[in-house]
């Protein structure tokens, strides 16, 4: 078990991080039974902002979802709660409850993220506003992925922000008004997490955006989540003035599903000549245009700058199909694998080919046949990489190594998966 230790201030805490489980499970080739309509899990990205706006709140907000939580949405709940959130989760809802006190507060211990990047720069905002040090952390992967665009504006607004040898970080605040320039080339969540964390923050903050917006419909849904609690913040041009507000709840919200997972049923269906209604998974305006070009093309070009996390199981479609290339995911090396490299060599693990550009383009032939794999198939601790790999190998069998990252956004995949297998 790893463990990650801070120095900072006269008590250094020491905080045992469980690692993400390395089963090497076995995928037995077989059929699936058609008819089944497949539920998705609930869609994290609303949950996540969703929750986060709810604790900053004076009211109780019941938010419903259809579907499991992944352990994204439960990693966030449980920060949360580190900060002083009362929260509670039952049967297709979360309900987050009138404070019992100051939020956010100082966490008395390290806050682990798990595998989270975005509740992960959601959490560092929010910690912007203590006066006292917050610790955060998370698991392997986590810790290995990039985090300077945020870090950098935290800095700038006054706050202390380091990042130890292992990857976990330490801050504190409290922010102090003031301007930052975010590069969101990358990604879009650094913005959001300014966004959402601005009513706890309390300053006015001058953002000046550098970079073409990946991500766009991820950072509109946050701006649109924002105003619906009474935010006057907008999003227009490359200077935007994020100000505080008092928040606003409704009683309840309902929330779609993670209809980005839809590709991987979309797969299912294909490699087995089945129908698991992934007709009707999407509910989501995050990445509808992308799954309707799936759903009405087998070959061309996709065009991924506003949806990449579609990339692997895309990636798997155009092979099985006619072939194209997919655009627009040069970004995806700070997911939580480098998902180009991931996706050409989980294809080729396959006997698939997909051939990585240097530009954000990977060029996948068309006409291929899946093969069993000679040895086992790595996932790199990537949830939607795994859950690739089992629909792949559901017509071939492999043995797949790190099943456990799927409990990040669908924690039963692989038993649902089986249980209309024969």
């Amino acid at each position: 078990m790893a463990r990650w230790t801070s120095g900072i201030g006269s008590e250094a805490r020491v905080q045992s991080i469980p690692p993400r489980e390395n089963i090497v499970i076995e995928v037995p080739p077989c059929r699936l039974a058609s008819g089944t309509q497949w539920v998705l899990p609930a869609s994290k990205s609303h949950l996540i902002r969703w929750i986060a706006l709810g604790c900053q709140g004076n009211g109780a907000l019941r938010i419903e979802h259809v579907g499991e939580l992944g352990e994204d949405i439960t990693h966030m709940i449980r920060g949360l709660e580190s900060l002083g959130a009362r929260i509670q989760i039952s049967d297709g809802a979360v309900t987050v409850s009138p404070r019992d006190g100051k939020f956010p507060s100082a966490p008395r211990e390290c806050i682990n993220m798990g595998n989270t990047g975005t509740g992960c720069r959601f959490m560092l905002a929010l910690a912007s506003s203590i006066g006292s040090v917050s610790e955060i952390t998370g698991d392997l992967s986590l810790r290995n992925r990039p985090f300077e665009v945020i870090i950098d504006a935290l800095t700038d607004l006054g706050c202390f922000v380091s990042r130890d040898e292992r990857g976990g970080f330490a801050i504190s605040g409290p922010a102090l008004p003031g301007k930052v320039a975010l590069d969101l080339s990358k990604g879009s969540q650094p913005l959001s997490a300014l966004l959402i964390a601005a009513p706890s923050m309390g300053v006015e903050v001058e953002v000046e955006i550098h970079g073409g917006i990946v991500s766009q419909r991820y950072l509109d849904l946050t701006f649109a989540i924002c105003k619906s609690t009474g935010s006057a913040n907008d999003l227009h041009g490359s200077n935007i003035r994020i100000t505080p507000w008092d928040v606003t709840l409704p009683e309840k919200v309902t929330v779609p599903s993670e209809s980005s997972l839809s590709p991987i049923i979309m797969l299912l269906e294909r490699l087995h000549g089945v129908d698991l209604g992934s007709g009707n998974l999407v509910d989501s305006e995050l990445v509808a245009p992308e799954i309707s070009w799936l759903q009405s093309n087998d070959s061309g070009r996709l065009d991924l700058t506003a949806a990449s996390d579609l990339v692997t199981p895309a990636a798997a479609l155009l092979a099985i199909g006619g072939g194209g290339e997919i655009v627009g995911v040069g970004h995806t090396d700070r997911k939580e694998s480098n998902r180009m490299v991931t996706t050409e060599g989980l294809l080729f693990d396959f006997g698939l080919q997909a051939h990585v550009r240097p530009e954000g383009v990977i060029e996948v032939p068309g006409g291929q046949t899946p093969k069993s794999p000679g040895g086992s198939v790595k996932t790199n601790g990537d949830h939607r990489v795994a859950m690739t790999a089992m629909a792949l190998a559901s017509l071939v069998g492999a043995r797949i190594e790190g099943e456990g990252c799927i409990r990040a956004t669908h924690p039963s995949f692989h038993q649902m998966l089986m249980a209309i297998a024969s």
